[in-house]
């Protein structure tokens, strides 16, 4: 397969950093896998203009504009607070009602738009329940169905005024999933129509808003109790109840696959490979030596025609029509927009605050 192939299968893959700095490794990866995105995952650094730089540095090195993503949700995942004033989580958050969600969505979207990134693995529609509350703690907007749908679709409009994408997760929901040991696959025994009244009711509404989802890794018996599953490689949760059923046209994003908890007794190229065919469209490499083992499973699949040229397709278009408009980041940050956004973070904290002391 000639690299110019090789590069295309690479719009699919997103590239997970730990290390939020520059290197000859990563500009070489850059080059020979051109992924579609990079998501930020570990601390940043502690000056803004280090972490634009960087931004600006992996798009001017890829051929097609990437997803530079981050999970910044407030609360207990806040990796901004590296460099500005701690955020209060979306659980706090919701019990100042929905102008406090979007203004949450606002200060977020004003702070990823000026460092650079353009897309936030973000917000959380999982329903609050016990079960979720030891995985979730306060993430969630809460237990109502109705009020987690007011509230995310504040925080959406938030993000969406600055250009920022939002992925919602975890489709279809963590609400009724039980842990399990460290190493075993999660799962929930919840009903389609208990799934249906409760942890879709988020999705149903907010499909049509939102561009990318992230699927669970957790599985689901009611749709696949024959042979149990993680959500990521279930072509009846995505293909059959995420795209058919709920009409979703959007992105579908997979992370994750080089667990075994995750893809079971699969390795990791056919884990790849199954992940595609039930409807992902975008995979997340965990680490450098998972992205370059993955496009080559791309490759490879394409090639012995288990992955048809049709389904790929398919996937870069959704990719394309998603990251039409985004722009270049500017590695230049306004210091009195910056100082601005520096008093936004410290009144909504300062609020949140006052709200729980009430």
């Amino acid at each position: 397969m000639n690299s110019l192939r090789e590069k295309t299968l690479g719009q699919l893959l997103v590239l997970r950093l730990e290390h939020a700095h520059w290197s000859t490794r990563l500009d070489r990866l850059l080059e020979v896998c051109s992924p579609g995105g990079i998501l930020l995952a570990g601390e940043l650094p502690r000056s803004p203009e280090t972490v634009a730089g960087l931004l600006r540095n992996i798009a001017d090195a890829l051929p097609v504009t990437p997803f530079l993503a981050i999970e910044e949700e407030g609360g207990a995942v806040d990796p901004l607070k590296a460099i500005l004033p701690p955020l209060p989580a979306a659980g706090t958050v919701a019990q100042e009602g929905d102008s406090a969600a979007a203004r949450l969505g606002e200060l977020i979207g004003e702070a990823l738009k000026l460092l650079g990134f353009n897309t936030d693995l973000a917000p959380v529609l999982d329903l609050a329940t016990p079960l979720s509350e030891k995985v979730l703690g306060s993430r969630s907007f809460g237990s109502d169905p109705r009020a987690v749908v007011e509230r995310a679709a504040a925080f959406i409009r938030g993000l969406r005024r600055h250009g920022i994408l939002a992925c919602a997760k975890h489709f279809p929901g963590l609400g009724s999933v039980r842990e399990q040991p460290s190493g075993e696959l999660s799962g929930s025994a919840k009903s389609m129509a208990g799934l249906w009244r409760e942890d879709l009711v988020p999705y149903r509404h907010l499909l049509p808003q939102l561009p990318l989802v992230l699927v669970s890794r957790a599985a689901y018996m009611a749709y696949d109790i024959d042979c149990p599953r993680s959500a990521v490689l279930s072509e009846s949760l995505i293909g059959g109840l995420l795209r058919t059923k709920l009409g979703y046209g959007g992105l579908v994003m997979a992370q994750g696959l080089e667990s075994n908890s995750v893809r079971g007794k699969l390795d990791l190229r056919d884990a790849v490979a199954q992940c595609i065919e039930a409807g992902c469209d975008l995979l997340v490499a965990e680490s450098e030596d998972s992205l370059e083992v993955m496009q080559q499973a791309l490759a490879r699949s394409l090639e012995s025609g288990r992955l048809a040229e049709e389904r790929l397709e398919q996937a870069l278009l959704r990719i394309r029509v998603a990251k039409k408009g985004l722009a270049t980041p500017s590695d230049r940050i306004p210091k009195r927009r910056w100082d601005r956004l520096v008093k936004g973070f410290v009144d909504l904290k300062s609020g949140s605050e006052a709200v729980r002391s009430a």
